[in-house]
């Protein structure tokens, strides 16, 4: 991100951002990016319009400044005008006359649609609906690049910042063992589901009523479905990926993770180095760790330079960490803003043509594995649900088992029994193929 304050700037025109779901991530972004000089929220498309209007005002645009429209051509006339336009149809909103499309809807087959169509009409797009990423990002990055656009990561979501991570280890010379995030995972949540999910968190239940908060989305950060497409993401966009099926995700304070997040024959508990993990901030009996990465991220490196190791010991405690044996160390970043730091991302794509984290390859893959015994005829209702959990798998062995990628499941029929724990194959289940996003990911497997 250097230089992009000066650089925007320099601009004759802020950049047009288009912002396609106006929930708490677009209002994070909406509020930040009225602040940024050289930056514009030109439009916001919602389902509800009212709330896309209340959005743009709350970030300080005066109200007759706002139209609102019923398609792109309507939202081209008004930023035309020098207005800003609110569009119901994030379509309308993605095929129109603005430079950057941030998708934040979390609506994966909605999501892999609008960005399509954003590249489609040679428009950049930040993707901040993960789980569409996590299925179809390496097709769409590979559209962006022939439509000479940028298909993007969001800076400020744990992904990128991992991504960002890797890259500045690699840059500067080390050797990546492990990259990853904190997350307060027990093995038990995986069957967990959303009837008592903010039990488990321990919320108040007036602060669940005041705060709308979504429980099947609390019980997938629980259960590990969220933790899986996050780190399926890093995998695409790094070339790292699972050591084992499912990662360790061992218990961790942060100095304990170079401990732990080394080879075996280090004292260690990986198979192979090159990989991504996930440290939980609870103790096996469900005790919190103080000095937890739950809301971070980490890179855990290694360097064959004495030197160098001795140099980065000498400094460790200061925001480093070294294992006992001094050849690995921890570089973390404690907390991560989503939404609030995403402008870099629509700035990075709008003045350098360059993502915050892309999708190179197909790496990892996430699949679903049974909550409990299901029955042919039963209907799966998808990530933080009550039917199955994100189990995340190389794509390798995705594709040689038959696993069906976990947003794929969603609306799903089971046809053949499937007991709990097991991974459902496309003999289990009957998939909705008219759905854009299976589509979308026939194109990228080469069906």
């Amino acid at each position: 991100m250097l230089n992009l304050p000066a650089r925007l700037r320099e601009r004759d025109d802020p950049v047009a951002a288009g912002v396609v779901g106006a929930g708490l991530f677009g209002t994070n972004l909406i509020d930040q990016m009225e602040r940024v000089p050289g930056l514009e929220t030109a439009a916001v498309a919602d389902v509800d319009r009212e709330k896309a209007t209340d959005t743009l005002r709350d970030a300080g645009v005066p109200d007759g400044d706002v139209r609102s429209v019923e398609d792109a051509s309507g939202v081209n006339d008004a930023l035309a005008d020098g207005n800003r336009a609110v569009v119901a149809d994030g379509v309308e909103l993605a095929t129109s006359d603005v430079d950057v499309v941030v998708e934040a809807t979390g609506v994966p087959d909605v999501g892999a649609r609008h960005a399509y169509e954003a590249i489609m009409a040679a428009n950049h797009v930040v993707m901040v609906t993960v789980e569409a990423d996590a299925v179809v990002g390496p097709i769409l990055a590979e559209m962006a690049d022939r439509a000479g656009v940028t298909y993007s990561m969001a800076y400020g979501d744990q992904p990128a910042l991992i991504a960002e991570l890797y890259d500045w280890a690699r840059t500067v010379g080390l050797d990546v063992v492990a990259a990853g995030k904190g997350n307060p995972y027990l093995p038990e949540n995986r069957y967990g589901t959303p009837e008592d999910v903010f039990e488990r968190w321990g919320f108040d239940p007036e602060f669940v009523e005041e705060q709308g908060l979504n429980p099947r989305m609390y019980n997938s950060f629980l259960d590990g479905t969220k933790v899986a497409v996050e780190m399926a993401a890093v995998a695409n966009a790094t070339g790292l990926t699972p050591d084992v099926p499912g990662m360790h995700i061992p218990d961790a304070a942060v100095p304990e993770i170079p401990e732990k997040l080394r080879p075996k024959a280090d004292g260690g508990i990986l198979n192979d180095t090159g990989v991504v993990e996930t440290v939980s901030g609870l103790r096996p009996d469900g005790t919190e760790i103080e000095f937890d990465v739950d809301f971070g991220v980490f890179v855990v490196t290694t360097t064959p330079n004495e030197r160098v190791q001795e140099y980065v010991e000498q400094n460790s405690g200061s925001g480093i960490y070294v294992a006992s044996d001094g050849e690995y160390q921890v570089f973390y970043r404690p907390h991560h803003l989503p939404g609030l730091e995403t402008p870099v991302s629509v700035a990075n794509a709008a003045v350098r043509n360059e993502p915050t984290g892309v999708a190179r390859a197909h790496e990892a893959e996430v699949v679903g594995a049974a909550k409990r015994d299901l029955d042919p005829g039963d209907e799966i209702d998808g990530g933080g649900g009550y039917t199955v959990y994100g189990h995340l798998v190389a794509a390798e062995d995705a594709d040689d088992a038959g696993y069906v990628p976990m947003e794929l499941l969603e609306g799903a029929t089971v046809t053949s029994a499937v007991e709990r724990g097991e991974v459902l194959t496309y003999d289990d289940v009957a998939v909705d193929e008219e759905s854009f996003i299976y589509r979308l990911r026939r194109l990228q497997d080469g069906r």
